[in-house]
C-alpha cells in the first residue's frame, strides 16, 4: 500500500525524549516500511525515519501546512493516517482517517481512538491501542526499592495520592514529571506536593531518554493514580516493557489496557498501599515484559493499522463532498502550477 503518515508541527519524528503522538507514527511509519509498504510522512523539520519520501513543513501556519501536504500529496495514495488533525477536516477525495491520542475527534468522518473505551464514549469510529517498540526499553529482573511516579504535576494524574501511598508504606518515593508551563500545575504542585518532600519523597523534575528508562527499569513499582478518564496510559505498558509492576486505579481506559494483570488494579489509596507492602501482587518481570509484547508492541499496533486501513478503504464508507477544502485548494494549486 501508499500510505502517507501526518504528523505534528510541535516535535520531530522520532521525538528526542517526549512525544506520545509522534513516538507512534516514528513506530508505525518503521514497521510497515519493513514490511514492504511504501509511507509518505509529513512532520517537523529534523525528523528521521525509514519513510519512502519525507516532507517537513515550511512553517509553523497550519494554513501553509495544510497547503503543503495538498500539493505533495500522489494522487494513487491508497489512505491518509492524520495523527495532527489538520487534514482530515479538509475532507481529501482519499480516505482518510484521524488518529486521536486524546478523548475528541471532532471534524473527522473516520475517528480511530487509542482505547475502546474512548471510542464508546464517543459513539463512533474504531479504536487502536498504542504500541512501543521492546528494544527500546531495557528489561531488569533485580529492582531497587523505590517507588515511581512519572507524569504531568496535575490533579487529575493523582500525584498526592502517590505520595499518600509512599507515606502509607514508608517506601521512597521518586516523583518525576513536567508542568508543560501550565500555572495552576504549578499551584497544585507547591499546595498539594512540596510540602511533602523529604528525603524519602523526592521530585525531579522531567525525565527522558535513557534517565527514563533508568527509572522505570530499576522501580520495585510504578504508581498510577490517576482519576481522570484516562484515554490509555502509555506510561502502564512502558513500565511494563521494563519488567516492572504498575499499580494503579480504574479510571478510564486503564482497566482496558491491564485486563490481563488484573491483580494491578486497586479501588483506592488503602488498597494500593496493602499491595505496595505485601508484593505479591506483582507479576514477575518476565510476566510484565511478555504481557507487553503480546498486547502492546510495535507489531502489534501496526498489525492493527493494516487491518483497518484494509477495512476502511474497502468499506468505501469514507464520503468525500465535491466543494471540499481539500478539492478547492487543489484546484488553486493546480491551476497555479498550470500558469
Amino acid at each position: 500500500m501508499k500510505i502517507v503518515q501526518v504528523s505534528t508541527n510541535s516535535l520531530p519524528v522520532p521525538p528526542i525524549d517526549y512525544g506520545g503522538t509522534q513516538r507512534d507514527v516514528y513506530y508505525l511509519t518503521e514497521e510497515l516500511v519493513n514490511r514492504g509498504h511504501e509511507v509518505i510522512l509529513f512532520a517537523k523539520k529534523g525528523s528521521n525515519t525509514r519513510a519512502t519520501k519525507t516532507f517537513e513543513y515550511p512553517s509553523d501556519s497550519k494554513e501553509e501546512q495544510l497547503e503543503f501536504i495538498i500539493k505533495n500529496t500522489p494522487s494513487d495514495v491508497d489512505i491518509i493516517h492524520d495523527h495532527y488533525g489538520i487534514v482530515a477536516k479538509s475532507n481529501p477525495p482519499i480516505p482518510t482517517i484521524r488518529n486521536s491520542h486524546s478523548k475528541s475527534a471532532a471534524g473527522s468522518q473516520i475517528p480511530v481512538f487509542v482505547s475502546k473505551k474512548i471510542r464508546d464514549i464517543n459513539k463512533k469510529g474504531y479504536y487502536v491501542h498504542n504500541g512501543i517498540r521492546l528494544s527500546d526499553y531495557p528489561y531488569k529482573k533485580k529492582k531497587k526499592g523505590y517507588l515511581l511516579f512519572i507524569g504531568r504535576m496535575m490533579s487529575g494524574k493523582g500525584v498526592h495520592l502517590a505520595v499518600e501511598v509512599a507515606q502509607k508504606t514508608g517506601k521512597e518515593l521518586i516523583i518525576a514529571g513536567t508542568f508543560n508551563n501550565n500555572p495552576k500545575y504549578v499551584e497544585y504542585f507547591n499546595e498539594q506536593i512540596k510540602p511533602h518532600l523529604n528525603d524519602k519523597i523526592r521530585f525531579i523534575g522531567p525525565v527522558g531518554g535513557a534517565q527514563k528508562m533508568k527509572l522505570l527499569s530499576e522501580a520495585s513499582c510504578v504508581l498510577f493514580t490517576s482519576t481522570w478518564n484516562e484515554p490509555f496510559g502509555l506510561v502502564l505498558i512502558e513500565a511494563l516493557a521494563c519488567g516492572t509492576p504498575v499499580l494503579a486505579f480504574k479510571a478510564g481506559a486503564i482497566p482496558e489496557v491491564l485486563h490481563g494483570l488484573p491483580q494491578l488494579l486497586c479501588n483506592n489509596v488503602n488498597e494500593m498501599s496493602r499491595k505496595v507492602k505485601s508484593g505479591k501482587s506483582y507479576p514477575s518481570p518476565k510476566t510484565c515484559r511478555l504481557y507487553v509484547k503480546k498486547y502492546y508492541s510495535d507489531k502489534v499496533m501496526t498489525d492493527n493499522f493494516l487491518k483497518l486501513y484494509k477495512k476502511v478503504i474497502k468499506k468505501k464508507k469514507y464520503k468525500v463532498t465535491k466543494n471540499s477544502t481539500w478539492n478547492k485548494r487543489k484546484a488553486i494549486i493546480d491551476k497555479e502550477l498550470n500558469r
